[in-house]
């Protein structure tokens, strides 16, 4: 993968000068979801993957490249219907078992974090979805497809509601996406469909996604309905990089404004590095999407015969190829690993001090500090 730094005029400053330095830390990126009402969620790490197209490739595939990405504490997105028939079993959902190191004991059962799409037309969605869902995504903003509508294609609604190739919906034509949720009168409703969400899955923390576009407006009416977080959506727009660090650094800043300092903020930023995804960490986000190099994945395995698919029988649901696993961290082991490096380097800086620029105009619109 071509590295291309989108923030490379930003850089992350390391402790000044004759600092105590006691090493490195251990777990630290360890965090939580803190929930309006309910238990806290761990986040073992501040990464996701937001928007995987599952419909490119085999319900089996999907399933067992859920799995190996959820081995690596990344959040997956998915419903049932993206990764198992109405015959078979998602092993993603269900969990599996991990084989004992002591014979003796029985095996420990090991469950992956996942999120769950609410889109305003809820197409797939089944009400078992929101069983054991560590994230509820409710999608106040529409998505283009690649044509250019409000729409989504054949391929994804044939997957979503288990339609036979042989019988396309809509004659194989695009299928228009929904307005603003039908059961979302208005931003004034917002908070009621928040509390059922809250009481379809109380073990989910419950977030509104949004775009860039109105967030002086929209934003603070957002906060106000009290979700448990706020997904940021700027994977859609071309941006240059000081763009998507200013859009950033803004809402959390109106965040801030409005006694949210310590609600979630996650960014959907499309194209980035390690490099870049810790500097929007540094700028105010919570989380980063990474759907740029977990995509790549299913590009791999779609055009490729080296990842192995999974038994489809029932009764072996519970089972995992290995191989997934080698597959998924050949791709995304050295991603992972720098991110991470660099995420528990932030630990050591104070908050204010973190960042910094050579390029006054990046320095000024930052409001970070100005090198020279």
């Amino acid at each position: 993968m071509q590295l291309n730094h989108r923030l490379a005029p930003l850089h992350l400053l390391p402790p000044p000068v004759f600092t105590p330095w006691t090493g490195s830390l251990v777990d630290s990126h360890r965090g939580t979801i803190s929930r309006k009402h309910g238990d806290d969620i761990p986040l073992p790490l501040p990464l996701f993957w937001y928007d995987p197209p599952w419909y490119q490739i085999t319900m089996e595939q999907a399933d067992n490249l859920a799995v190996a990405v959820g081995e690596l504490d990344i959040l997956v997105t998915a419903m049932n219907s993206d990764l198992s028939g109405p015959r078979t079993e998602s092993m993603f959902h269900a969990g599996r078992m991990v084989e004992p190191e002591d014979s003796d004991n029985s095996p420990p059962h090991r469950r992956y974090r996942r999120i769950v799409p609410y889109r305003s037309e809820r197409y797939g969605l089944t009400v078992t979805d929101f069983d054991a869902a560590d994230v509820v995504d409710l999608r106040l903003m529409m998505a283009r497809d690649v044509s250019g509508r409000f729409a989504y294609s054949p391929a994804q609604i044939q997957r979503w509601e288990a339609a036979p190739s042989t019988s396309p919906i809509a004659g194989g034509g695009w299928v228009p996406a929904a307005t603003f949720p039908p059961d979302v009168a208005s931003m004034q409703h917002l908070k009621s469909k928040i509390d059922q969400i809250r009481r379809l899955s109380e073990s989910a923390a419950v977030f509104v996604s949004m775009g860039p576009y109105r967030m002086g407006d929209e934003l603070p009416k957002l906060l106000a309905a009290q979700p448990d977080g706020l997904i940021l959506r700027l994977d859609e727009i071309q941006l240059e990089g000081l763009e998507l660090a200013a859009i950033t650094r803004r809402a959390r800043q109106m965040m801030n404004a409005e006694k949210c300092s310590e609600m979630p903020l996650w960014v959907v930023p499309g194209a980035i590095t390690p490099d870049d995804a810790v500097k929007l960490v540094a700028l105010g986000a919570s989380a980063v999407a990474i759907d740029d190099w977990c995509n790549n994945l299913i590009m791999q395995t779609r055009d490729s015969q080296t990842a192995s698919t999974a038994a489809t029988k029932p009764d072996a649901a519970h089972k995992y190829d290995p191989r997934w696993g080698d597959f998924v961290k050949d791709h995304l082991g050295e991603l992972t690993d720098r991110f991470l490096g660099l995420f528990e380097s932030l630990q050591s800086v104070s908050e204010n001090e973190r960042l910094g620029s050579f390029s006054g105009t990046w320095a000024k619109v930052l409001g970070v500090e100005g090198l020279r």
